[in-house]
């Protein structure tokens, strides 16, 4: 991860400052808040106060988080230009760690963490938040950790952040486990198919990669050379057992908008399998010869950001990669009606896994 510190990165060196928790803080939140949006207005898609200084009853450092959402954050003219203008500070550039900026406010100590539409660690701080305001222990435990970590000595504050990270990534796999998809309804332009068995995982093959290839090539001759297109799911992952499925990923300026792409992919071989609507507009078609899944989504879809973080994370992480593996082949093994019930198994090991990743 490129992190680049705008004017150097701060030295702490000294214990860490935990307040008690304050009534005033929402109240200087909501302060800041009309403040950026008055500087910035619809440049802001979400203003949310995050981090300690928003849970109730729980120590903070005295510094308010605040989460801000923009379509881009690589277009900094409009937001970085208006708020360095009010007396801002861009401090933080991770333009390879989901866009992140991090600005400081001009009196106020504020923490102003943007992310673009569609940024995975959105609701990742927003769960955690609203866990922690209704899960007494896991608050306690958290204000516990927090206070033996802020009485050592820190070079950087940073590093009394990073040192928080096990015990943030427990509460964050209650959170994950206690998840329930939403059910949405789902459109199947072709009928459903059963399996009735097992599901066949084959060992990582390495021509995986030279499909994927050739099928990219295949949907750009059919939609052009600008579209973003992404080889995603298990056979995307060196070393790991997979269906011998290329799952891709296919962003489109609206998945909604059939018209615009459908017919030039119908033309190159591919079929459009199902639609769901109630599913940040996802379509699934099937490939022309390869066993392709080509998903297709718009810009600003939550599940791009988390299937490319997934995948990501477990080309990085051995342990969770095989992890994961040992799951999918324990499952693999038993009887399934349909293929979708075996995915749907998996749910709760792939979000503890996708955050251990949007944690790290």
């Amino acid at each position: 991860m490129s992190e680049i510190f705008v004017g150097g990165r701060p030295k702490l060196g000294s214990t860490v400052l935990l307040a008690d928790y304050s009534a005033e803080w929402p109240a200087l939140f909501a302060r800041e808040e009309a403040r950026i949006r008055g500087l910035i207005g619809g440049a802001v898609l979400l203003l949310e106060h995050v981090g300690s200084t928003s849970v109730p009853g729980l120590a903070a450092k005295p510094i308010i988080d605040i989460l801000m959402v923009v379509p881009d954050t690589e277009d900094e003219a409009s937001y970085v230009v208006p708020l360095e203008a009010a007396g801002c500070r861009l401090t933080i550039r991770e333009t390879d760690w989901h866009g992140h900026r991090l600005l400081k406010g001009p009196d106020t100590n504020i923490n102003l963490h943007v992310f673009p539409l569609g940024c995975a660690q959105i609701p990742r701080h927003l769960k955690f938040r609203d866990w922690l305001r209704t899960h007494d222990d896991d608050r306690a435990l958290y204000e516990r950790t927090k206070r033996s970590l802020a009485a050592r000595e820190w070079e950087y504050i940073q590093d009394y952040a990073s040192a928080k990270n096990d015990v943030v990534m427990e509460i964050q796999e209650r959170i994950a486990a206690a998840s329930v998809p939403l059910v949405n309804d789902v459109e199947y332009v072709q009928e459903r198919g059963k399996r009735s068995g097992q599901v066949r995982l084959d060992s990582y093959d390495p021509s995986w990669p030279g499909l994927y290839a050739r099928e990219e090539s295949r949907i750009r001759a059919a939609l052009g050379s600008s579209v973003r297109i992404e080889h995603v799911g298990s056979t995307s992952v060196p070393g790991l057992a997979a269906k011998p499925i290329i799952d891709i990923l296919l962003v489109v300026p609206s998945s909604a908008d059939e018209a615009s792409y459908a017919p030039a992919l119908e033309s190159a071989g591919y079929v459009l399998r199902l639609r769901e609507p109630g599913w940040q507009e996802h379509r699934l078609f099937k490939g022309p010869d390869t066993d392709i899944n080509l998903h297709v989504f718009s810009p600003g879809a939550e599940e791009i950001d988390r299937m490319i973080s997934f995948r990501d994370w477990l080309r990085t992480s051995e342990t969770d990669r095989l992890e994961y593996e040992r799951t999918k082949r324990s499952l693999a093994a038993r009887e399934w009606e349909y293929v979708q019930d075996y995915a749907d198994a998996k749910t709760v090991v792939v979000e503890r896994l996708l955050m251990h990743g949007l944690c790290a």
